[in-house]
């Protein structure tokens, strides 16, 4: 009797310490698992703060293209406004011309002509 007592507490303390092993066990595999879903958290937010910075630097990238459209279109508006200005000024002096051109063959000649010497 005496070895079945020894042994039912041999197999009891195998038993306790088999249940020690198994809660220990879970327990990592739980702590595993949280440090698992830690790491995913943290590399979606990475991720999210990535894509946010692309998203602003392509942003960015579009207000500086549009900022420079905007100012080549001003100046080629510039550009042609002088441009057309200038020949303005030019058709302007070609009409003064013409109109100097034309008093002058209608203005008569009021100059006698000197008499024979």
């Amino acid at each position: 009797m005496k070895r079945i007592l020894v042994g039912i507490a041999v197999v009891g303390l195998g038993l306790v310490g088999c249940t020690k092993s198994v809660e220990r066990a879970e327990r990592d595999v739980q702590r595993t698992h949280d440090q698992a879903v830690r790491n995913i958290e943290r590399k979606q937010e990475e991720l999210q703060d990535t894509k946010r910075d692309a998203e602003e630097r392509i942003a960015q990238r579009e207000r500086r293209l549009e900022d420079t459209a905007r100012q080549e279109s001003d100046k080629i508006r510039k550009e042609e406004r002088e441009l057309d200005k200038a020949v303005r000024a030019e058709h302007q002096r070609d009409e003064a011309r013409r109109d100097d051109a034309r008093r002058l063959d209608t203005t008569p000649n009021t100059t006698a002509p000197l008499p024979p010497e």
